[in-house]
C-alpha cells in the first residue's frame, strides 16, 4: 500500500471516531489513559483539545513532551494512534476561537478561564490497522502500519 492510501484511511478512520484515548507517561514511567473529546483533525495532521491546567493530564504532557492520541473504530476492525510533541497552550483568543457550546459544561468559567488550557499536538507518528481496508502488513494483521515524519514528509514502515 502507498503512503497517501495509508493517510487516507488514517484520516478516514478518526474522522468517524467521537471520542479518543489520551496517553501520557507519568512520572513513575507508567502509562496513564484517559478518554477525550478532541476537535477534529486538522489538515497538517494537528490535534486540539480542551483541558484542566490544573489536571495530572497537563503535568504529565509537560513533563514528557509527548503524547499519544488512540482511536478505535470497531465497525472496521481499526485503529489508529497519533503521537507527537504537544503544547500546551493558554492564549485566549485561541480557546475562544475552538470554543463551543458543549465546552461550557465542562469549563463553566468560559474561555477566559485561566484553569482552562488547550493541548495542540504536533503529530510525528501514526500507526494504524484496519482489517475491513486490509491495512494490516505482511505479515497480514501481526503488525499495524506506521508512518513517521520527517523533513522531507511521511516514510513508512510496520511494527
Amino acid at each position: 500500500m502507498s503512503t497517501d492510501h495509508w493517510l487516507t484511511v488514517a484520516r478516514e478512520t478518526i474522522a468517524q471516531v467521537k471520542f479518543c484515548w489520551a496517553i501520557t507517561i507519568a512520572a513513575d514511567g507508567s502509562p496513564s489513559a484517559r478518554v477525550i473529546q478532541p476537535m477534529p483533525l486538522a489538515d497538517d495532521w494537528s490535534v486540539r483539545f480542551l483541558t484542566r491546567r490544573d489536571g495530572r493530564k497537563v503535568a504529565e504532557i509537560e513533563s514528557a513532551g509527548r503524547l499519544t492520541l488512540g482511536y478505535q473504530h470497531d465497525p472496521e476492525f481499526a485503529y489508529v494512534t497519533l503521537t507527537g510533541r504537544p503544547r500546551v497552550l493558554d492564549d485566549v483568543a485561541y480557546k475562544r476561537g475552538i470554543w463551543s457550546p458543549v465546552s461550557e459544561r465542562y469549563y463553566p468559567g468560559g474561555p477566559d478561564d485561566p484553569n482552562v488550557a488547550v493541548v495542540h499536538l504536533d503529530t510525528d507518528r501514526i500507526e494504524l490497522w484496519s482489517s475491513l481496508r486490509k491495512v494490516a502488513p505482511e505479515p497480514y494483521a501481526l503488525s499495524a502500519a506506521i508512518l513517521e515524519r520527517d523533513g522531507a514528509g511521511w516514510r513508512t514502515s510496520q511494527t
